[in-house]
């Protein structure tokens, strides 16, 4: 039936699928995950997909978990958010210095929902490039999320 669709994995249960390692939120009809960290060795970029595959089922990528990048601070210089997102923890990319590309395509964001310094201590001149129709609700969440700097940019 289609609410089994979700069984594989139960709630709380994690994965590794590609570049990334997820954790089941929520099963049924429509499941998600969450990111909690990148897969592998440490690479320069990261793409948080919209959805991932994993036994059959396809779930949607809702959130980042929070320091999910906390081991790779060192080497990080670009992230995509995918569309899917909702929710990013806190501190997910603080002390990233070489961060200095962000690709949002997420129109999901809001100000609860953005964790704590999530963005602090990222690339002085670091440019987030975000959705178009919410380029101003995003200019106030990012910079309360630590994209705040003088040469920090946040653009459609």
């Amino acid at each position: 039936t289609a609410v089994q669709q979700g069984v594989p994995g139960k709630i709380g249960s994690t994965f590794t699928k590609g570049k990334g390692v997820y954790k089941i939120t929520k099963r049924g009809k429509k499941p998600e995950v969450t990111y909690l960290r990148p897969a592998g060795k440490k690479a320069k970029s990261a793409s948080i997909p919209a959805t991932v595959k994993y036994k059959g089922v396809t779930y949607k990528v809702t959130a980042i978990g929070p320091k999910a990048f906390s081991k790779w601070k060192k080497k990080l210089k670009k992230v995509t958010i995918g569309k899917n997102v909702k929710k990013i923890g806190k501190e997910a990319f603080k002390g990233c210095k070489k961060l200095k590309t962000i690709v949002i395509k997420t129109t999901n964001l809001k100000k609860k929902t953005m964790g704590k310094n999530a963005f602090k201590g990222i690339h002085a001149s670091a440019k987030a490039k975000v959705p178009k129709k919410k380029l101003s609700a995003y200019k106030k969440i990012l910079k309360k999320a630590g994209i705040k700097g003088k040469k920090q940019k946040i653009v459609k």
